[in-house]
């Protein structure tokens, strides 16, 4: 191990990369031949459909409707529900925005709770005490490596009559008592964006085991027409998929598994190698999770073990020695990107836009784990050898080792942009 630190000009720790994604190969090459030389290049075709079969299979659901990207398949599914203007949907604070943007754009109210600290899901707890008579829905976000507690929530949306819906964009092949992800709930929503655990570059699914609601997002996604023949035309937009994401996303789940056993047996090794880490503490995933896909690892620190060192000067400083760690996500309501134009957005004369953005909201745990103490690795990080595991752990003690000089450091204006320079040059 190098004495200096890279951010103070030494050498860093590590010098080569971490595995690249996404991964691809023969199985997409080909699926991409047969979609092109097939001529049906657009939404709706064999390729679809054999794609939706075989993930609506993967998740233990009956059906699985191919959409354009992540985001639109909230939205439909709220939209298929009946979901609207006047309604409350709660939503975890920590998330994409995605998760709080689909109920505005069906003109309700994202209403944020809480997260627990152990695994940085939504908080039932405060589930509970966000629930109002306008409360019409629960999104669980299965955030990172974790499942939220599902057992707990689903008692609660029986008490409440409420629907719950899963974000599942972090999870695929997932599973909660042996159960997959994604059909627990009324339906679940999955990403296929270019940095999730299989991907298409963009696209998205909703698996559900309801057959009305199928049919009516079907319809909602694909310009009015049903999935059903001879059914009445209804509304809808275009967001469908294409043939050429399809074909991806067959090799894609293909290869899914060996991938999925590839993350778990490096991150089982790096939880146990952390354990000997001060201050640093991989999550544990809970006894009901059977399978744990994978987004990114999450992993809490404690800046006592660090000299007081600022989780941001942290993340700066392992990323300077070679190791690609990230910030977990904005609180939405803290977010840059959650504040909309007076005039890109309107809200009714009756609406007060602080409170229909949340922006009063308080979280405190999101807060915390946000700002200070999550941090989160991204699943391609997995995807190498143990000694690539043994390269974060160095890194850690690296920075520890160091810790207390570069306490005083991070408040200095001139040391951050330093900083910035030499990581630029990394």
């Amino acid at each position: 191990m190098t004495d200096s630190l890279a951010i103070q000009g030494g050498a860093p720790l590590r010098q080569e990369p971490f595995p690249e994604w996404p991964i691809f190969g023969d199985l997409e090459r080909e699926g991409l031949m047969r979609a092109l030389e097939s001529g049906h290049w657009g939404g709706e075709g064999p390729i679809e459909a054999e794609f939706s079969q075989q993930f609506a299979t993967f998740c233990g659901a009956r059906h699985a409707i191919c959409v354009a990207n992540g985001s639109i398949t909230l939205e439909l599914i709220l939209k298929a529900l009946g979901i609207g203007p006047g309604d409350e949907v709660i939503v975890p604070a920590l998330t994409w925005l995605a998760t709080a943007w689909a109920p505005l754009q069906v003109g309700a109210t994202p209403v944020f709770a809480d997260i627990s600290a152990d695994d940085w899901c939504i908080d039932p707890n405060d589930v509970r005490k966000k629930i109002t008579s306008r409360t019409k829905a629960i999104i669980p976000v299965h955030l990172y490596s974790q499942i939220a507690p599902m057992t707990q929530l689903l008692e609660i949306a029986r008490e409440h009559r409420l629907h719950l819906i899963e974000d599942c964009a972090h999870t695929h092949g997932s599973e909660w008592e042996g159960q997959p992800v994604g059909a627990i709930g009324d339906a679940g929503s999955f990403s296929f964006q270019s940095s999730k655990g299989m991907t298409a570059g963009e696209g998205g699914a909703v698996v559900t085991n309801s057959d009305h609601l199928a049919d009516l997002i079907f319809g909602l996604k694909n310009c009015g027409r049903r999935r059903i023949p001879d059914s009445p035309a209804t509304f809808g937009s275009n967001n469908r998929m294409t043939e050429f994401q399809s074909a991806v996303l067959i090799g894609q789940l293909q290869r899914l598994p060996s991938l999925m056993e590839t993350r778990a047996e490096n991150i089982n090794y790096l939880r146990e190698a952390l354990r000997t880490v001060d201050g640093v503490k991989v999550l544990e995933p809970k006894k009901e999770v059977t399978r744990q896909g994978m987004y990114c690892l999450s992993v809490a620190v404690d800046d006592r073990a660090f000299g007081g060192m600022p989780r941001d000067l942290m993340v700066d400083t392992l990323q300077a020695e070679g190791i690609p760690v990230t910030p977990p996500y904005d609180v939405v309501y803290r977010s840059t990107l959650w504040k909309p134009s007076e005039k890109l957005w309107k809200f009714a004369p009756d609406k007060n836009p602080r409170k229909e953005l949340g922006l009063d909201a308080h979280c405190p745990i999101s807060e915390q784990v946000s700002l200070h103490t999550g941090l989160a690795f991204n699943h391609r990080m997995f995807l190498g050898t143990k000694k690539d595991m043994d390269d974060i752990v160095d890194a850690f003690l690296k920075v520890q080792k160091h810790a207390d000089d570069m306490r005083w450091k991070s408040l200095n204006k001139k040391f951050r942009l330093a900083t910035r320079k030499v990581l630029g040059k990394i």
